[in-house]
């Protein structure tokens, strides 16, 4: 019937197996940099705590045919520190999925010491699961915003996700930039965004540790970084390369004053994935309206990322299509209060707290 137990470092290598059997696309990633992920990840994150180990499924001759990330977090509410656990990255074999190998690894992952259990980005088959061991879906944490900054090559975009279009996708895509650079020159045209007032400044991690600190605190449930974490955070999402390059920036006014930061992935061929939106009060149509401005100025096609409920206030208008997300935020947690924090939007979760994504 197979256990769950922890996983430890000697079990890289089938993990690393399982893991390009499961997912082709992992094929193109070098197993030594995937064992070096693994490692990084499970082992030496910062917040590593062997109380909230990641997890195999190993059947009775040592063979794993199931693994599940774990990574400790911290967050607080209303000042008390909370322990919480990041699920991730999730997989079974094929022939053990009938021995209910997920399932024994998600409930002993849920039945874990930590306040908070969360899944980021989760699909369909995870929230199903999730839901029957008595977890609960973040609705208000699980819609998308999609913001085109060049239309025709947006559309074609789309229409290139088809197979069939993909080649016609190609061949047009260099007519619709002529097309939308055009559209840009047109005065006071909708597709050209305004230059921002403000000032952008490359910022340092004790920079951002600030405005994490300063600009959440409106938050009952917030992430806890020091300089460490946070450093250790910025340095594995800018490893990240299928996204494009991570951007890190932080919006002063003309004294100087830091109005707010944000990070994304610049991707000048496609949409570009934001990961994490933060500002004072009233200050957020401002530092929106510098992403924007900074993401056409560099050529990408459009932005989008997850519309938390702290943003949907006054600069929701900016954000452009709002829908129901594909993946999920799941949570699940033995506290009432703090489940309910999280269903009423009374928590700073972004991108940058959520899935690590091992490959």
């Amino acid at each position: 019937m197979g256990r769950v137990r922890p996983f430890i470092v000697d079990d890289i290598p089938q993990v690393v197996g399982l893991s390009m059997r499961l997912f082709p696309n992992s094929a193109c990633v070098s197993p030594q940099t995937q064992h070096e992920s693994f490692h990084q990840v499970c082992f030496r994150n910062p917040w590593y705590d062997e109380a909230l180990p990641s997890l195999v499924h190993e059947e009775e001759d040592g063979r794993i045919t199931g693994f599940l990330g774990v990574v400790p977090r911290r967050m607080s509410m209303h000042g008390q520190t909370m322990r919480v656990a990041v699920s991730q990255h999730l997989m079974v074999e094929p022939d053990r999925r009938s021995t209910l190998a997920g399932v024994q690894l998600l409930k002993t992952f849920l039945s874990g010491p930590q306040d908070l259990s969360m899944a980021d980005m989760a699909e369909d088959i995870s929230r199903q699961l999730w839901e029957r061991l008595g977890g609960a879906t973040a609705l208000l944490y699980s819609l998308y915003w999609w913001r085109p900054l060049r239309p025709s090559c947006y559309v074609l975009s789309r229409v290139g996700r088809h197979r069939g279009l993909a080649p016609f996708a190609r061949a047009a895509m260099p007519l619709c930039r002529v097309v939308d650079a055009l559209a840009a020159r047109i005065p006071r045209s909708p597709f050209r965004p305004a230059v921002p007032q403000a000032a952008a400044v490359d910022p340092t991690v004790e920079t951002l540790l600030g405005c994490l600190s300063r600009f959440s605190e409106d938050q009952a449930l917030r992430p806890e970084y020091d300089s460490h974490s946070l450093c250790w955070l910025l340095e594995r999402v800018t490893q990240e390369k299928r996204y494009g390059a991570l951007q890190r920036v932080v919006v002063q006014d003309a004294k100087q004053n830091i109005l707010g930061w944000y990070l994304y992935y610049l991707n000048p061929a496609g949409m570009s994935k934001v990961l994490q939106i933060g500002a004072r009060r009233h200050a957020l149509d401002g530092v929106v309206d510098h992403l924007v401005y900074h993401a056409w100025q560099h050529g990408t096609i459009g932005l989008f990322g997850r519309l938390e409920p702290r943003l949907m206030n006054g600069a929701s208008r900016k954000f452009g299509l709002v829908i129901p997300g594909s993946h999920w935020m799941l949570v699940h947690s033995r506290r009432p209060e703090l489940l309910q924090t999280i269903q009423r939007g009374e928590a700073f979760l972004s991108h940058l707290e959520g899935d690590l994504e091992l490959l």
